[in-house]
């Protein structure tokens, strides 16, 4: 459930990018997505009172996790291709293993390494050779570049909240994250409200509505349930379904045909990544990193 709503959630947004602007699009999705997480927030907490956190940690990741990567992922999305989007998508796991190695939180193995520089290939070939058919080649490769340096400080967050994860839920903390940023979402979308009609506001309110509700809110729950009940190694192989269905979705009504050098880059991506998580022996355990997993994969269907 969780890659099916993530995936049709990138050619979505594209859709709905068509219809509105971008800025404004993504103040009234993260407005839709602040309540569907503090709904998520209140029931998981079941009644208890919320643990207390530095106003300075809330304010600094805010800014970094839901501004920064929001305005960069956004821009670049409406810049090249949903399937562009969603191949340099996958790569995002690539750019958490490297901060975290050069972080000092973890050491890879040689096997680890031949596969993170596999998927490091596979995303130079999306990023360089990924061509939109609506815009033109230059704005798809800063369209590309731009949805990269989403994913590299959507990475650099993950490695970061760590340390605030061991003692703070992850629901609460994008909560507070989405609700610190909408002040500023606002006042950049604000000059972009004047031109806009009712028209404008059609199919791309539901992308809005899907986007925020289901993507950030409920999938997000599910996503949290599997990571509990199946255990965190298992439930991240399944993110590598995500952009497989984002590349099916566009390609079905968006007419968005993924060029071959992009299908190699994207196979690439996610072979190496995948290969990265496969059990070192044959029927043996799936290696076990709770937080690297759980943190890595929780947003990106989200951003």
């Amino acid at each position: 459930m969780v890659a099916l709503i993530w995936g049709i959630n990138v050619p979505l947004m594209k859709a709905g990018l068509a219809e509105l602007d971008p800025f404004v699009f993504n103040a009234a999705r993260l407005s839709f997505s602040a309540l569907a997480l503090g709904v998520v927030d209140a029931v998981e907490r079941r009644g208890k009172s919320a643990p207390k956190i530095r106003l300075w940690t809330i304010l600094w990741y805010g800014m970094l996790s839901s501004f920064v990567y929001q305005l960069l992922f956004l821009w670049g999305m409406n810049a090249t291709s949903a399937s562009n989007t969603a191949l340099i998508i996958a790569s995002g796991p690539l750019w958490t293993a490297v901060l975290s190695a050069l972080h000092g939180i973890d050491r890879p193995t040689r096997r680890a390494m031949v596969s993170l520089i596999i998927a490091f290939c596979g995303t130079l070939l999306v990023t360089l050779h990924g061509k939109s058919a609506s815009a033109g080649e230059a704005a798809s490769l800063a369209g590309n570049i731009a949805v990269l340096g989403a994913m590299v400080t959507w990475a650099w967050c993950t490695v970061l909240s760590r340390p605030i994860l061991e003692t703070f839920p992850a629901t609460r903390l994008a909560y507070l994250a989405t609700l610190v940023s909408l002040p500023l979402h606002w006042a950049v979308a604000a000059p972009r409200l004047a031109g806009l009609t009712s028209e404008r506001w059609g199919f791309a309110m539901f992308a809005v509505i899907y986007s925020g509700v289901l993507s950030t809110g409920i999938a997000y729950a599910l996503w949290n349930q599997s990571v509990r009940v199946l255990g965190p190694a298992r439930t991240a192989m399944f993110a590598y379904l995500v952009p497989v269905i984002a590349i099916a979705v566009a390609w079905t009504f968006l007419k968005d045909a993924p060029a071959p050098m992009q299908l190699l880059g994207g196979a690439l991506v996610i072979g190496g990544l995948a290969c990265r998580g496969l059990p070192k022996r044959p029927g043996g355990p799936l290696p076990a990193k709770p937080a690297a997993s759980r943190d890595d994969l929780k947003k990106s269907g989200a951003s």
